[in-house]
């Protein structure tokens, strides 16, 4: 019975062993994957372009005012030039004018009078003024001999004071209405460019209407927006070159202004730029262009655009699959890359080094150290 058990034992360690061997063989006869079929491109360096920030900016003189008589009348001059047909007219839009010009003339009879009548009150209030100083002069002897009553003096005082300052005001009056007179002429407070003209002999002149527009564009100054993001590119002082449409001959000015606020309707910053404006070649409201910043060209690696593919583990990231080859031997191996801009079928990324191979067709069939074979 011993003898039997033995033999049993012996007998299932063998077959045991037959099988294992047996599993083994069969296992090792799962044929290996074969190697995917690739083709690959070489990480080539391109040239990329940054281009400037470019804007359309609004010309405006560089000073502007509208230009009302300080009293009201009626016009009965208006300064005559000579047109570009030879006849004599009223000065006008487009007409150039030095500063001090005498551009128009309301009626001066009006404030002549004026002069004149304050003048009189001017010439009683002195009068007075010299009856009481004579009064209060004698009140004062009188009183420092006890000849006079303390209320007389101070009554006499009184006089002198009140008649000393209606001279003061007379005279301030006379002032006023000689400068109202001189008021009568309107003239020209800088040299410049009549752009309006909104009178005419007989028309009625007052302060709350303007007669004329003048313009200085001696400089320019031109004027844009640019949104919060670009704010950055700019700052006061900064040289700016402005072109026109039509005129090859850029304009150099300086930023003299920047807003500290965005405007509420569209968000963007208020610029101005200061531009000399020698002969009058910029004219308010022509619409020039600038750049914020320069255009370079610089140097990046790209691959093409099919060898990008989706980093497995990293949502929203991206790779490419690199051919290694060892012995003889081609693998894909996974690497990270960042995205650049595109050109045409080529795409620029970091992450990759110049002259690596990089699967181009087939890369989304592979898993990272999957065996690979190029072909032509």
């Amino acid at each position: 019975m011993p003898t039997r058990h033995r033999w049993n034992a012996s007998r299932f360690i063998v077959l045991l062993a037959a099988g294992s061997l047996g599993g083994c063989h069969q296992e090792s006869k799962i044929p290996a994957r074969p190697p995917t079929s690739v083709r690959l491109a070489t990480v080539t360096t391109a040239q990329t372009s940054d281009e400037a920030l470019r804007y359309s900016a609004s010309i405006l003189p560089y000073a502007q005012v509208d230009l009302a008589f300080r009293t009201s009348g009626y016009v009965t001059e208006v300064k005559q030039v000579r047109g570009a047909d030879g006849q004599i007219r009223n000065i006008g839009t487009g007409d150039y004018v030095e500063k001090g010009t005498v551009l128009a003339q309301v009626r001066p009879e009006d404030m002549k009078n004026q002069v004149a009548q304050v003048q009189a009150q001017l010439d009683q209030a002195v009068a007075q003024h010299t009856r009481a100083d004579q009064d209060f002069g004698r009140a004062k002897v009188l009183f420092s001999t006890q000849s006079l009553t303390k209320p007389d003096y101070d009554q006499a005082q009184q006089n002198f004071n009140s008649t000393l300052a209606a001279v003061d005001n007379a005279k301030a009056a006379l002032q006023q209405a000689e400068l109202t007179l001189g008021d009568s002429d309107l003239k020209a407070p800088f040299s410049g460019f009549i752009l309006n003209r909104s009178i005419d002999l007989g028309s009625l002149g007052s302060p709350s209407s303007a007669a004329f527009t003048i313009a200085d564009i001696s400089s320019a100054k031109a004027t844009f927006g640019v949104p919060d993001y670009a704010l950055s590119s700019v700052r006061l002082g900064q040289r700016l070159s402005i072109a026109l449409q039509d005129d090859a001959t850029p304009f150099a000015g300086r930023v003299t202004s920047i807003s500290p606020s965005a405007d509420s309707r569209n968000r963007v910053f208020a610029i101005e730029v200061t531009v000399a404006n020698p002969g009058g070649r910029l004219k308010p409201g022509m619409i020039a262009s600038l750049s914020l910043g320069e255009s370079s060209r610089t140097s990046a690696l790209s691959v093409p655009l099919s060898a990008i593919v989706p980093y497995p583990s990293l949502p929203g990231k991206f790779a490419v699959m690199v051919a290694l080859e060892r012995a003889g031997k081609w693998a894909a191996s996974l690497r990270e890359v960042q995205l650049g801009a595109t050109h045409e079928s080529s795409i620029v990324v970091a992450g990759v080094q110049p002259g690596e191979k990089v699967i181009a067709v087939g890369a989304q069939l592979l898993k990272d150290g999957e065996p690979i074979e190029v072909v032509p």
